[in-house]
């Protein structure tokens, strides 16, 4: 009798912890709950990415109004150490793919030692990787390849 008053005691334990439980989320609250943190992921990417997707962004804007002393300031101290801004103007105001703004979209960036290369998609322009020197804080455009093709003047 002791034995079976112990079973008994035992099943309606484990039945009350388990009738205690918490059930998981709905499907709704558990969809809410991932669109939630799918929001917040691609707002940290963007907010990652914002600083060079700007950088571009300013330099399109410099080329395309031909405000081309605006374009070379944003360009990296290892690119101007080479070409000199009169190079870079009579060169760069020339080139047909500075010619108007861009919409940018970039894809994925990658760091190491102060550099920064970000793949991107300009407009119609299509695929386009940029470095970026990132030692001072601010991202400084030190090469850009469209298409695969240099397209920033290289040095005379």
């Amino acid at each position: 009798m002791r034995t079976h008053a112990l079973v008994v005691g035992w099943l309606v334990v484990a039945g009350a912890s388990l009738g205690c439980e918490k059930p998981g989320p709905s499907p709704e609250e558990q969809k809410a709950a991932d669109d939630k943190r799918d929001r917040e992921l691609q707002a940290e990417i963007a907010r990652s990415m914002a600083p060079y997707q700007s950088s571009i962004e300013a330099f399109w804007g410099a080329t395309s109004s031909k405000n081309f002393d605006a374009a070379y300031d944003l360009l990296a101290p290892s690119y101007t150490n080479m070409v000199d801004k009169e190079s870079f103007v009579s060169r760069i105001e020339t080139n047909k793919n500075f010619e108007k703004r861009v919409e940018v979209k970039i894809l994925r960036t990658t760091a190491q030692a102060g550099t920064t290369h970000a793949r991107c998609v300009l407009g119609e322009l299509g695929l386009a990787e940029i470095d970026f020197s990132t030692a001072s804080g601010t991202p400084k455009i030190s090469s850009i390849k469209l298409g695969g093709m240099q397209a920033l003047p290289g040095a005379p």
